[in-house]
């Protein structure tokens, strides 16, 4: 084997050791979920890419060439290279966080990927192969789903992807697989026989893919993701159109793809038909389906109905080149509904990839987003003598449930990776044979020049996007792990805080945001040496000082600041940074209450009544804000109105428990009773009386 085909093998062993990457899980590391995958892809996709490199030098057949998939793929990495460059925090546009591992060196390294693939796998067999490798891995992957469901009965398993939408993308991208591989492995090869039916169910591949198909619709059921099994029916149905309105030749196909449009209708119209009874009650999968409402905000995290427009207010303000990746959280802030009180109150997404991305690069983003999916429909229209009516239809309807899942909710690594393989797979059916650039460079220019080169790259590439930031991560964790409340737990945690502050990562503001609340509880732990106290007190101190100084706009750091101030009893340090919090995020309830308790313990009276008002007439409805406001004329020697708020607000709770009474729902009943003690602490007394009379049966 000559060197030219070690290199060749070498990254092709690459690429399939992506496969694995699902799997991985980096127990030692801050969000393990993420960011071991997320390293893991980078440094495959960093050997892969140099190795590439040197082989196109070397062998023609290897180089890029022009496709319209890939002037889109580049067109948008460079647009969002500018919004980066422009974003109102480019050091987290460009390299994101520890919790997302996105941002713009996600993007290049997707590219890189790409490239590689495409411009690698030449065979459509060799392609085949990859997809057969990659349903082998998704029925592994069952196992742990398996596992999770019955050991923990959890009605929506993450396993190893820590997220149960990151499930069900891998099983709907394998699912699609599965299909192609019957069409191409079964049904294409019937086609021409006596017998094509019995052909095919005489063939122990239709029942493996029949079986692999299944385990992918399991696996995605067990993870009740609605937006994936509505992208997969609509993904369905893209595909049995297409088929059943183009395919000329194939009647077999043909009228498969028509009763498959017949059955998804039955389904969904039966779903419709039986959505209000029992059945889809007692079954998690069909009662979120069931709950799907745009007025309804069930669960946190689901309200899109708010998000969204918050979103296309961000849009508005930035509607060019937007506010570069990872700036979401700017804009939730800024245009935050005060209808959103009892949910999550950082969301860093919009929960629409399409929204995200226009918020993210703006017009130009989305447009060079949308891009790449027309410039895919186009070369397979284009090609459509390489590619038959059904392969057309499998791989546009794959798109289609890709992109319909990605418009509620944003996009992770593992989607990624496998929409840039299809993308990788088209480019590749696209240039096959084609060889532009016929320039022949000597091995000694290879190895004596190129190679060198090329080694300084890759080697400076590991060290800054992986290894630096890599060490900086396990010493984050490290330095969690160790605090025990001894003094030389604080000691060793200190050590490792300083390790993660010196290497000076995309991960510092996490650890800040960590350290920072910490803080207060070491300023107070008894049996600690002062002079240890005080360095881990004012490291915190100071590094938060660096990320409001680095982020200015972004309330987040301005709350925590304040926050840490509040708990150690600085209250004139922490009103500068609560006010600066409230005027960047005006409706956030929770800054607004620590703003009206800040106040008060300056004493300033006055000013603590009129920030309760203010959250309280934002929300009047919110328990929280009644309580807040009511402590704020208690304080200001008002107590008849604040009394008169409480008692409003405990009859709302007794109320709701008489309404449980009369349907004889005791501990629906209790349940409220038990909301107002805890709401109202001074309400126990007669709260527990009523509790004690619905339990016996003496309150009717």
């Amino acid at each position: 084997m000559n060197n030219n085909n070690i290199v060749k093998w070498t990254i092709t062993t690459g690429l399939w050791a992506v496969l694995l990457i699902p799997f991985y899980v980096a127990n030692s590391m801050y969000f393990p979920y993420i960011t071991g995958k997320n390293f893991a892809f980078r440094i495959i996709v960093e050997i892969i890419f140099a190795l590439w490199v040197y082989l196109a030098f070397i062998d023609a057949k290897y180089r890029p060439k022009f496709s319209w998939i890939s002037v889109s793929v580049l067109v948008f990495v460079v647009v969002m290279a500018f919004a980066d460059i422009f974003a109102v925090n480019p050091m987290k546009a460009i390299w994101s966080n520890y919790e997302r591992m996105d941002g713009w060196i996600t993007l290049i390294h997707l590219l890189m990927y790409f490239l590689v693939f495409g411009s690698i796998m030449k065979l459509k067999e060799n392609w085949l192969w990859f997809f057969r490798s990659s349903v082998i891995a998704s029925i592994l992957m069952i196992i742990p789903v398996l596992q999770e469901w019955l050991k923990t009965e959890t009605t929506r398993v993450s396993v190893t992807l820590g997220n149960p939408i990151y499930v069900a993308v891998y099983f709907l991208f394998n699912f699609f697989f599965v299909l192609i591989l019957l069409y191409q492995d079964v049904l294409i090869k019937s086609e021409n026989t006596e017998k094509p039916v019995k052909t095919i169910f005489s063939n122990w591949l239709t029942y493996a893919y029949l079986a692999a198909g299944f385990i992918c619709v399991f696996g995605i059921w067990r993870t009740s993701t609605r937006g994936v099994i509505l992208g997969l029916l609509g993904g369905l149905i893209i595909t049995s159109l297409i088929i059943a309105l183009f395919e000329k030749k194939d009647k077999l196909m043909k009228n498969f793809s028509i009763g498959s449009l017949v059955i998804i209708v039955l389904l969904i119209g039966g779903f419709f038909a039986i959505k209000n009874t029992q059945f889809v009650k007692n079954n998690v999968t069909l009662e979120r389906l069931a709950e799907i409402s745009w007025t309804d905000v069930a669960g946190q995290g689901q309200a899109r109905q708010y998000v969204w427009p918050m979103a296309l207010e961000g849009f508005k303000e930035k509607p060019i080149l937007g506010w570069g990746q990872d700036g979401f959280n700017n804009i939730f802030n800024k245009y935050y509904d005060v209808r959103m009180y009892d949910q999550e109150q950082w969301f860093d997404r919009a929960h629409n990839t399409p929204l995200d991305i226009l918020v993210a690069g703006g017009i130009l983003g989305l447009l060079s987003y949308l891009f790449i999916f027309l410039t895919s429909v186009f070369v397979i229209i284009k090609k459509k003598n390489d590619f038959n009516v059904t392969e057309i239809g499998l791989i546009i309807g794959l798109l289609a449930a890709y992109f319909a899942q990605n418009l509620f909710v944003f996009d992770n690594l593992i989607g990624y990776i496998f929409f840039y393989v299809i993308l990788a797979y088209l480019y590749s059916r696209d240039t096959n044979g084609e060889i532009v650039d016929t320039r022949k460079i000597s091995e000694d220019m290879a190895n004596y020049v190129v190679a060198p080169i090329l080694a300084v790259v890759f080697l400076t590439m590991i060290w800054y996007c992986n290894i630096k930031p890599m060490n900086a991560n396990t010493n984050l964790i490290k330095a969690l792990q160790s605090l025990s409340g001894t003094e030389a737990s604080l000691e060793l945690s200190l050590e490792y805080f300083s390790k993660v502050f010196d290497a000076n990562t995309f991960g510092s503001s996490e650890a800040r945001e960590q350290i920072i609340n910490i803080a207060p509880a070491v300023e107070k732990a008894n049996g600690i040496n002062e002079t240890t106290r005080k360095q881990f007190v004012d490291l915190a101190q100071n590094q938060m000082i660096k990320q409001i100084n680095q982020t200015p706009y972004d309330a987040r750091y301005q709350y925590f600041m304040g926050i840490f101030f509040d708990n150690t009893g600085h209250f004139d340090l922490a009103l500068p940074y609560l006010l600066k919090a409230v005027d960047l995020s005006p409706k956030k309830l929770t800054m607004l209450f620590e703003l009206t308790k800040c106040y008060s313990y300056l004493g300033q009276k006055d000013k603590s009544l009129e920030t309760a008002k203010y959250a309280y007439d934002l929300m009047p409805e919110y328990d929280g804000a009644v309580m807040n406001y009511a402590k704020a004329l208690v304080s200001s020697n008002k107590e008849t109105i604040a009394n008169d708020l409480v008692e409003n607000l405990i009859k709302k709770y007794i109320d709701k428990a008489d309404i449980y009474i009369q349907k004889n729902d005791k501990t629906s009943a209790i349940n409220e009773i038990q909301k107002a003690i805890d709401i109202v602490p001074g309400f126990k007394e007669q709260g527990d009386k009523l509790i004690k009379g619905i339990s016996d049966g003496s309150l009717k």
